[in-house]
């Protein structure tokens, strides 16, 4: 195998030694400069060419044939040496930074053309300065002629390049295949090429010069080969111009043969260049431009001429502006037909601002036969403007006359493209805080707000890791997730704790989205975040204000309800046992009249101090409101019997201690209460019972005499029986029909009527009109309430068609109450779309009114059912907003539309300063979720101004109207 490998590359090594030596010896056979230096090296760039094909391993072929070269011409040994050393060298540096900086041989993007001009101005650098240093130490050339000499070296051997190397890098089965599936286009091109070469360059005019225009016409021509032939095309014709053009300008006839020989030999080794980059950019245009087009074009792209291929307008015109020949892309951007834009005014193409600037152009034209490049629009077919830029030449034609070929493209994009970035900029400076890091996490920007926020300057920051920002609020399983979730989603959104650069440790909102390249390589992570300290702030207050009794700070009746629910959990799971005390102060109303309210505040302040005093930290006491305390007992016992006992001794100190006198300031007060037990975790109780049961025992306990305890008798459940009992006829009742609707209006800061909330009534057959709160809780207990809900949502949307058909009621929307039974079931938005479908309701017209309570159970899924219906256009508001205990962060994700705020807290919202702070906090907070809000319960016009004042400027109460039914309530609109 090894000696399989070294035969190859010595039979490699000879090739490219008797490459080098057949081209520089027909080189230096028209030698510019002494013997040893030429117009154009070609050598250079076969040995470049080959050393990126089969790698630096044959240098000595280059050697080789630069050593025989030189001493075919009779240069010494030594300078043959050193001549050939500078050769290698030039060729080895060329062709070892392109392979370095990833360059492809295939010529498929822009950057691989800029790659080989600058290896070529590198490498052939090194080889001119050895030659030319070799010359003059071995005294051929006076120190005088180095520099001209060595620019002519360099040159020459870049000329070299830049022709020889694409043509033997891309000389290859494919590209000759292409060149032989056309023979017939091959030879029209050979026929335009060679006469046009021989009048450019080997013809000899009266006058110096007198064909440059000409030369530069061959540019199309090439750009032609290169879009029709491909590169091998490109490069063959470009070599072949150059190569007449270097003969014409020997012979002393060509375009180039000019008085002064240094302007001779820059202009034809600036058109050399200009010719090889032309047919190597082209090309790679063109191979760009396919690789986006083939998937959609393939077929159509096959059938194309030339002309029509070109991605740009490409347009033919007379001096007088008339467009006589023009492509596919030009008739794309005007947006007329071929037969219209054959018969239309150059000015009715380009606006009339633009005359000065064409005057500009056309003189340019005339003075340089080029104009361009230059913006300015097209009025389309349509009547809108589209940006273009615009380059164009001037050709004779064969009558003689003057045209103008001008190649146009449509810059739409980039104009948008560079508006885009504008825009990103200013919103990267926006008051969100952004942080850029590439793949590896190290941080490469950050903008103001960020800097703001974290207290870090960008030069702090950049090359750091946000690392540097944690907190230590979180461990390695939290940022295990979140990775985990960036890696798999490519997103991760959630609240993190980090620590400002003065080490106060603070929230945000965070959003970590991860960039890919085209490669599907992750390359940077963007992260977006908001600091929430006041929204925490705001969270933990309306916390703490829903949770807490203000004036004692114990927990109030909402957390009592979530801690029991808990611990009725627990003792399902866990088999304990506990109790309820349901503790009532006595003759309080005698001290509130006597002493004053403030005496009483201050009586209620004591108690909850010495009943949280007498439980363990395990059980929790709560003020239900005015004198009624609860304490709740956890896990007292295994044996039911003990449990009870151990509850009685409990409920006598409790007794005991609250006989103990108070000191109300200056006034000793004796005080005494009653208190009402029953126990939990030995049936299936649900917590409204519970309650039920201690308040029934505790005026069992009032009835006996007071300053006493009584546990909960089962016969005090007769009362309650008795209201189940009609609770039962609710199934009935549906089927039966006597269920109606009542509509509250819901209006706004004028008074007008903008809706209404639909409130189901009970027309009991015997009892009369039954309201909700007396047979809703037990629908929910008893399963019925997913019926009574469907029945109320179709009788609304029945509602709500019926008034889309009356003028003075089309605009009304209508809120409905949903339970979170409702929601939960798995065919809820089938079922609504259905009732929609069935009653034709206007969907936009329906709001659906849902509890906090809602959320606490597959959140996820509830959300995922509200935007189905929100894509439908059904609105939603969030009921009695602040009397659950769900968290708030799930208000960013919820598609909400309102909050309503609670009648519970309007209702003392001018005599309670809890009250008043909760309804502000909301209100706040609606509004910097931009979410509208609304407050129900709203009785006297001092509430409504207070709440105008808060920024709530929509109400529902009795200050309107009380529920009323259809008629009535169209009867409120008339009379408005």
């Amino acid at each position: 195998m090894l000696n399989s490998v070294m035969h190859q590359r010595l039979i490699r090594i000879l090739l490219l030694s008797l490459a080098y030596f057949a081209a520089g010896w027909l080189g230096l056979k028209i030698p510019f400069t002494g013997s040893h230096i030429t117009l154009v090296w070609l050598p250079a760039g076969i040995a470049v060419a080959a050393l990126l094909r089969w790698g630096s391993a044959i240098w000595p072929g280059i050697f080789m044939g630069a050593f025989l070269v030189n001493l075919s011409i009779g240069s010494t040994v030594t300078l043959a040496v050193g001549i050939a050393m500078g050769s290698t060298l030039g060729s080895l540096l060329a062709s070892g930074w392109l392979r370095r900086v990833g360059f492809q041989t295939s010529f498929h993007q822009k950057r691989d053309v800029s790659m080989l001009i600058v290896a070529a101005c590198l490498g052939m650098a090194l080889s001119a300065s050895i030659g030319v240093t070799s010359l003059y130490l071995a005294d051929i050339m006076p120190l005088r002629d180095t520099g001209p000499a060595w620019l002519t070296w360099w040159m020459g051997d870049v000329v070299g390049v830049l022709l020889a190397a694409p043509l033997i890098l891309t000389l290859n089965r494919i590209n000759l295949a292409q060149l032989a599936h056309v023979p017939r286009e091959v030879l029209i091109w050979i026929l335009v090429a060679t006469p046009l070469a021989w009048f450019a360059f080997i013809h000899e005019y009266s006058y110096l010069g007198g064909a440059l225009p000409l030369a530069f016409l061959t540019l199309p021509l090439v750009a032609g080969a290169a879009l029709r032939f491909g590169i091998t095309g490109a490069s063959l014709s470009g070599l072949g111009f150059s190569v007449v053009a270097a003969l014409g300008l020997f012979t002393g006839k060509g375009t180039f043969s000019l008085e002064d020989e240094q302007i001779s030999l820059f202009l034809l080794w600036a058109y050399m260049i200009t010719t090889a980059i032309t047919g190597l950019l082209v090309t790679v245009l063109q191979t760009e431009q396919r690789q986006v087009e083939h998937t959609l074009k393939e077929s159509e792209e096959k059938l194309r001429g030339l002309f029509n291929l070109s991605p740009l307008g490409i347009a033919l015109t007379d001096m007088k502006g008339h467009f006589l020949e023009f492509n596919d892309s030009f008739l794309r951007i005007c947006g007329y037909t071929s037969e219209e834009v054959k018969a239309l005014d150059y000015w009715a193409l380009t606006p009339k601002k633009y005359e000065a600037d064409e005057a500009k152009q056309l003189e340019s034209l005339e003075r340089t036969g080029v104009y361009g490049p230059y913006e300015k629009e097209y009025v389309r077919k349509e009547g809108n403007a589209i940006p273009l830029q615009l380059n164009g030449m001037l050709v004779t034609g064969k009558d003689g006359q003057h045209y103008i070929w001008s190649i146009i493209e449509d810059i739409s994009e980039r104009k948008q493209m560079v508006a885009d970035l504008r825009i990103a900029a200013i919103a990267f400076e926006s008051q969100v805080g952004i942080m850029v890091t590439d793949a590896n996490g190290v941080i490469l920007r950050i903008n103001r707000a960020f800097s703001e926020d974290s207290g870090y300057t960008e030069e702090e920051l950049v090359g750091q890791t946000p690392r540097l920002l944690k907190s230590g609020h979180h461990d390695e399983n939290f940022y295990a997730e979140m990775w985990n979730s960036i890696r798999h989603t490519g997103v991760w959104q959630g609240e993190i704790w980090d620590r400002r650069k003065n080490g106060e440790v603070y929230p945000k909102w965070m959003t970590i989205t991860s960039l890919k390249g085209e490669d599907g390589v992750v390359t940077h992570y963007v992260s977006t975040q908001i600091d929430i300290t006041e929204r925490k702030t705001a969270e933990d207050e309306i916390r703490s204000l829903a949770f807490y009794d203000p004036l004692t700070q114990l927990p109030n009746r909402r957390l009592l309800l979530d801690r029991l629910q808990q611990a009725l959990a627990s003792s399902d799971r866990d088999h304990g046992q506990g109790a309820l005390l349901f503790i009532d102060l006595d003759n309080f109303k005698l001290l509130n009249d006597t002493l004053g309210h403030d005496k009483g505040d201050v009586l209620l302040q004591q108690v909850a101090q010495r009943l949280s005093s007498a439980i363990r930290e395990r059980d929790t006491v709560a003020r239900l409101g005015g004198d009624e305390f609860v304490i709740m007992l956890l896990n007292v016992n295994t044996q039911f019997a003990d449990v009870a006992d151990q509850v009685e001794i409990i409920g006598e100190k409790i007794l005991n201690l609250l006989n103990q006198p108070f000191l109300l300031d200056s006034h000793e007060f004796q005080s005494t209460a009653s208190i009402g037990i029953t126990l939990f975790g030995t049936n299936d109780e649900t917590i409204d019972n519970l309650l039920k049961q201690a308040d029934l025992a505790m005026y069992q306990a009032k009835e006996a005499g007071r300053n006493t305890l009584r546990f909960f008798d089962p016969e005090m459940q007769v009362v309650v029986d008795a209201h189940m009992s009609l609770v039962k006829e609710l199934r009935r009742a549906i089927r039966k029909d006597q269920l109606v609707l009542h509509y509250q209006p819901q209006v706004d800061s004028d008074s007008n009527c903008m809706g209404a909330e639909a409130l189901v009534r009970w027309k009991h057959p015997k009892q009369g009109i039954i309201f909700p709160d007396e047979f809703i809780p037990a629908a929910e207990e008893l399963g019925l309430i997913t019926e009574l809900g469907k029945w109320v949502l179709e009788s609304a949307c029945k509602q709500l068609a019926a008034w889309s058909t009356k003028p003075f009621t089309n605009h009304l929307c209508l809120a409905v109450n949903v339970s979170i039974q409702q929601l939960r079931q798995q065919d809820f938005v089938e079922q609504v779309q259905s009732i929609l479908d069935r009653t034709g309701a206007d969907p936009t017209k329906l709001k659906l009114e849902i509890t906090e309570s809602s959320l606490l159970i597959d959140t996820e899924d509830v959300i995922a059912k509200m935007m189905m219906l929100k894509s439908k256009g059904i609105g939603f508001a969030l009921d009695d907003f602040g009397t659950g205990y769900s968290s708030l962060t799930y208000l960013k994700s919820l598609p909400l539309e309102k909050l309503k705020i609670d009648r519970s807290f309007v209702l003392d919202v001018m005599t309670d300063p809890n009250d008043a702070s909760i309804v502000k906090t909301i209100v706040a907070l609606a509004q910097s979720l931009d979410l509208a809000v609304i407050a129900e319960g709203v009785e006297t016009e001092e509430q409504r101004e207070f709440l105008a004042r808060a920024g709530c400027h929509d109400y529902q109460g009795y200050l309107y109207s009380q529920p009323i039914p259809p008629d009535k309530f169209e009867l409120f609109l008339t009379q408005r």
